[in-house]
């Protein structure tokens, strides 16, 4: 049996975004089955083979490239191939992602996916595969979904992704020592997807994995900063076990206000932490408070205190850690003097801002809010944070694609 697991492109995507290996290419090929015989093909740096048809074709969908994912889906089926579609974009719209596919991935893919090839094989596979009861399955036919019984246990480690696959050359590899996210902000759908529960990696497994790895790599955690005690020691083995590295990931500023902050932060920059993206969101204290990202920021229910967001900012940038600012553009709440607020607020504390205009993804609640008055209902390409996806009551639509 031949498998084609393909990462798609968006017309969007700049081409450093192909730097980084994606990290669902090589763990999917890990957690296949022995005997199937496995291609790789990331278009963010390859050229896909219509021609050289697989027996499958499974295709990791984000929503911006959910339309470019279809297309290479039908193309397939067109071949013949049984195509199987997964990821965040089919897990919160699986009956749009159904009319393109044989089967349909919600969740998590390690018991649900070997599940699969396995009824494939004995001929009664079913068209959705769920991976677990904490997903929305209405609407999907009963007799044709097959409900895991809970998320993957990491704590048992997890299966070393098969980079021996690669075809192309990437500055930085990705590995996952975490999944879970307890945080709720409206805009993001990690929690739905992973759950509110963080799951730890054995220490031992991530690190024994890393050397495996080249000395440039990305950690693709939620948060790079959560559970303290688990970070000192995953920071403390590495530094002690891999000598030189140059690594980057996402966290949040909470690691500036924990007791136990600087000797995290210590062990992380001796094991080659270089920059933390860090979702700040927004300047607007109104927006912070409409998107649920109080909590993240460690702040109460009252004003928001900016000071100790920027001397978290500040200690965070002592330990010779760059810090890259997520900043969401294009709340309800937001003005134009959001815009160069935020300029200013990154001038100040020499944070390198990533600005994205607000995309409310489906799966999030910010999608039930704003479904209703968006531009580009038809089609997914502009759910890029971009463009503008609905009309703003304070900005004008020319300001809004700033």
């Amino acid at each position: 049996m031949r498998l084609k697991i393909i990462y798609p492109t968006h017309k969007g995507n700049p081409k450093a975004m192909g730097a980084t290996v994606p990290y669902v290419l090589p763990y999917l090929a890990a957690i296949t089955p022995k005997g199937i015989d496995v291609e790789l093909v990331n278009m963010l740096r390859e050229r896909i083979d219509y021609n050289d048809a697989p027996d499958i074709a499974a295709i990791s969908v984000k929503t911006p490239m959910a339309d470019e994912s279809y297309m290479i889906a039908d193309r397939f089926r067109e071949k013949g191939a049984k195509v199987v579609l997964g990821g965040h974009h089919t897990s919160a719209m699986p009956i749009e992602a159904a009319r393109h596919a044989d089967a349909v991935f919600i969740g998590e893919a390690e018991e649900t996916w070997p599940r699969f090839l396995k009824d494939l094989r004995e001929g009664r596979a079913k068209r959705f595969y769920v991976a677990g009861p904490y997903y929305d399955t209405k609407g999907l036919p009963k007799e044709d979904v097959y409900i895991a019984m809970a998320r993957p246990d990491l704590s048992k480690g997890a299966s070393f992704a098969r980079r021996d696959l690669l075809k192309s050359r990437y500055l930085f590899d990705s590995i996952v020592s975490t999944r879970g996210c307890p945080y709720a902000c409206k805009f993001c759908g990690t929690t739905g997807f992973y759950g509110n529960k963080v799951r730890h990696r054995p220490v031992d497994d991530v690190v024994n994995e890393l050397m495996t790895m080249g000395r440039f790599w990305f950690l693709g955690d939620d948060d790079i900063f959560n559970d303290l005690d688990y970070r000192h020691e995953l920071y403390s083995k590495i530094a002690e076990r891999k000598g030189f590295n140059r690594w980057h990931g996402a966290g949040t500023l909470s690691i500036g206000y924990d007791k136990d902050g600087d000797k995290v932060l210590k062990k992380a920059a001796e094991s080659g932490l270089f920059a933390v993206f860090v979702g700040i969101e927004s300047v607007n204290e109104l927006t912070l408070k409409e998107t649920g990202v109080t909590s993240k920021l460690r702040q109460q229910t009252g004003s928001i205190d900016f000071i100790k967001i920027k001397s978290a900012i500040k200690k965070i940038q002592s330990y010779g850690i760059l810090v890259i600012g997520f900043f969401v553009l294009g709340f309800d709440t937001d003005t134009e003097d959001t815009f160069d607020k935020t300029l200013a607020f990154c001038d100040e504390t020499g944070v390198i801002p990533i600005p994205f205009l607000l995309v409310p993804l489906p799966g999030t609640a910010l999608w039930d809010e704003y479904k209703g008055r968006l531009y580009h209902s038809n089609s997914w390409e502009n759910w890029d944070a971009c463009h503008s996806l609905y009309k703003h009551p304070k900005i004008g639509d020319g300001r809004a694609f700033i």
